[in-house]
């Protein structure tokens, strides 16, 4: 039986759309696809790409949030999260075990989303704790790059966001059970911060 439950996985199709920015074709948006929220299915690059016009010619594909105000709220919530972590009382997500994220966790993870002090060190401690708990090496190091710098200057940059998430998930699903019975504190500081962001998003997409 597979025991990665959905609420370890976190959906991001809702928030996110592909637009062709090509000389002379028209941008469109994808379609938003099901409303996830962070107890949906995993996220997958249809939900994403689905729906998508590029022009033959081709051009870069962008990244964008689906509407101004879910950028925005997105945003807002990275600047406090930015503040709870530096305060130490990160929330934690109501699917998850309600005891507080030990404070040099959310201090490394501060750093790390930030990209304000020494990002390394910070990174190297969260990427060894996620593989020491039996985390893929490679998907933990996926991770925790995907995470560098995500909230830094309160601002949430689009194609890096699903890219935390893709990592995140992708991690989720390449971990053994062990792994996924008795997730590390890290982790859960993650899977919060990126819920966060992730229902501040879904409160506009109602």
């Amino acid at each position: 039986m597979n025991i990665k439950h959905f609420p370890l996985h976190l959906g991001l199709g809702f928030a996110l759309a592909i637009v062709g920015v090509v000389s002379h074709a028209p941008t469109a948006q994808a379609q938003s696809g099901n409303q996830s929220d962070t107890t949906g299915a995993i996220i997958t690059t249809s939900d994403i790409v689905n729906g998508a016009l590029v022009s033959s010619e081709g051009g870069e594909l962008v990244i964008v949030y689906i509407t101004r105000p879910i950028e925005d709220a997105v945003n807002g919530a990275a600047s406090l999260v930015n503040q709870q972590l530096a305060a130490g009382n990160l929330p934690v997500l109501s699917t998850d075990t309600p005891t507080a994220i030990p404070l040099t966790i959310q201090q490394n993870l501060e750093v790390l989303v930030t990209a304000n002090g020494n990002v390394s060190a910070s990174a190297a401690q969260i990427e060894s704790a996620l593989v020491s708990a039996g985390a893929d090496a490679t998907l933990a190091a996926n991770l925790v790059a995907s995470l560098r710098g995500l909230n830094s200057g309160g601002t949430v940059d689009a194609a890096q966001f699903q890219a935390a998430i893709e990592a995140y998930n992708a991690l989720i699903n390449g971990s053994p059970d062990s792994f996924v019975i008795e997730i590390p504190e890290e982790l859960r500081a993650i899977r919060s911060v990126l819920g966060i962001l992730l229902n501040a998003g879904l409160a506009l997409n109602q």
